[in-house]
């Protein structure tokens, strides 16, 4: 059991992106998407720049165990991710929000047109070199799991470790008995795939549910 865990200052269904069955993170964190590996677990949690959580009250957005990871240059092409691909005239947001932006060409990449990411933001997202794909992960999103003692809230004994800052590899719970019982409590509770929708989203549109 490896369970890393990182803060979101970012939550538009871009990255992750938890559509079309199948959580990918494609872009960002490149040091993150470079070092894990298959069967490792990844926690996303809130931060104070994502929504105003203070240090220690951190919230869940999103669990997934890793189940593949390929090089950046297999997928765009990858039959399984097509969907991925941003299509911004699109009249759903989960079609525009797609992560799948960088088409190689002739030993190059050439960045799609996206509402995400810039030219300059490509040198970083390349330098990850793999994509890590989970179809095993649950995305809260814009309703963020607290811990508590609620019906929808993870026991605070379970808390795993959470940086206080941003990580570029996420921070390793190693009390491994914690990190079993906060994956096992959200996976037993909840099924997998999408809760909500991110936290930036338009409340007209509902495309996520259906995905």
């Amino acid at each position: 059991m490896r369970l890393f865990s990182y803060k979101m200052t970012n939550d538009s269904g871009f990255a992750p992106n938890p559509f079309f069955g199948v959580l990918t993170m494609a872009t960002c964190k490149p040091g993150m998407r470079k070092s894990k590996r298959q069967g490792d677990s990844i926690a996303g949690f809130t931060s104070k720049e994502l929504c105003g959580d203070e240090i220690g009250e951190e919230r869940l957005v999103f669990l997934m165990q890793v189940t593949d990871k390929i090089p950046m240059s297999s997928y765009y092409s990858h039959p399984k991710f097509q969907n991925k691909i941003p299509d911004l005239g699109h009249s759903q947001i989960v079609y525009k929000a797609g992560d799948n932006i960088y088409k190689p060409v002739d030993g190059e990449f050439i960045q799609l047109e996206n509402k995400n990411h810039a030219s300059k933001h490509q040198q970083r997202d390349l330098s990850g070199e793999f994509v890590l794909v989970s179809d095993r992960f649950y995305y809260f999103g814009g309703r963020p799991l607290a811990f508590g003692n609620g019906p929808e809230q993870i026991p605070r004994a379970m808390r795993p470790k959470v940086p206080v800052s941003q990580t570029h590899y996420g921070v390793l719970t190693h009390d491994i008995e914690r990190a079993e019982q906060f994956v096992n409590f959200v996976t037993e509770k909840f099924s997998i795939g999408v809760h909500n929708a991110p936290h930036f989203w338009s409340s007209n549109d509902v495309s996520w549910e259906a995905l």
